[in-house]
């Protein structure tokens, strides 16, 4: 009996467990991209901004520094590829010579920014074009001296 329970023993205090398996490292997820558009107008509503516009741009690259582009002709947009998450900034300023404003001067700011979607781009314009006298204009510049300046970011 004594040999029986020592056998016993020995077996059960000799059997090993199974080693459990290791498990798969996750894989990396691969990163998502997507097309982000920086716009700005110079069309609304059946006016079209007067020539004399020019427009000085700062806008986040796909690595998110700033960038900027100044003495531009409108319409002016930029594409730029970039990983998610994408934190878009844009600054502008419409800029202009005032002594090439014509009599009668169409002025505003129309921007945004937005990303391409299954094909199409997905961006929403803010903003409006008007149409005055020049005398009206550079009275509206006189008391609104940032009226022609924007800024605006979206998140991706």
């Amino acid at each position: 009996m004594i040999a029986t329970l020592i056998i016993g023993g020995m077996v059960l205090t000799g059997c090993k467990k199974k080693p459990e398996p290791t498990p798969e490292p996750e894989p990396e997820p691969t990163p998502t991209t997507v097309t982000v558009m920086y716009q700005v107008d110079n069309t609304y509503s059946n006016l079209v901004m007067s020539d004399c516009f020019k427009l000085n741009v700062t806008y986040s690259n796909a690595n998110g520094e700033q960038v900027t582009e100044n003495g531009v002709t409108l319409p002016w947009s930029k594409s730029i590829e970039v990983t998610l998450p994408f934190k878009a900034k844009m600054e502008g300023e419409y800029v202009y010579n005032e002594d090439e404003l014509p009599d009668q001067v169409v002025s505003g700011k129309r921007y945004g920014i937005g990303a391409y979607s299954n094909g199409s781009l997905n961006i929403e314009m803010v903003g409006s074009i008007s149409s005055g006298s020049k005398e009206a204009f550079l009275n509206l510049m006189t008391n609104n001296p940032d009226r022609l300046k924007f800024t605006t970011e979206k998140d991706f």
